[in-house]
């Protein structure tokens, strides 16, 4: 299990999968699992609603697709923060409806990217 820590939390890989269209890397932080989607991306750069563009090694195209948390055996898509604080924030997920608040390190989406991104091997465009 590759291990990564970024502002004293500490962040375990459990998977990183390349897919057809689509790679993802599950890990934790704490007790909670969380897992990061990229997938290809057709659209022009300018499109994609301000998302990091990365690129594989054999050229293709990919963006932060999804952002999810396991929660009471379901997986919740990231929203947004909600309130910050000095070190953790409070988030917002949501799954069918069903809204989900948590307390999770500060700029969690940007910390999950930095490591999904080392794990996949993309680079940044």
């Amino acid at each position: 299990m590759k291990n990564y820590t970024v502002d004293h939390q500490n962040y375990h890989i459990f998977k990183a999968e390349s897919g057809i269209d689509s790679q993802f890397v599950h890990f934790q932080w704490g007790k909670f699992d969380f897992r990061m989607t990229f997938s290809i991306s057709e659209k022009d750069e300018s499109q994609i609603n301000s998302k990091n563009m990365f690129s594989s090694q054999d050229g293709s195209k990919y963006a932060a697709d999804k952002f999810e948390v396991l929660y009471h055996n379901e997986w919740y898509e990231f929203v947004k923060p909600t309130a910050h604080g000095m070190q953790f924030e409070e988030t917002l997920w949501r799954r069918n409806g069903k809204d989900y608040y948590a307390e999770f390190p500060r700029n969690l989406w940007n910390v999950a990217e930095g490591i999904c991104v080392q794990e996949l091997e993309l680079t940044e465009i």
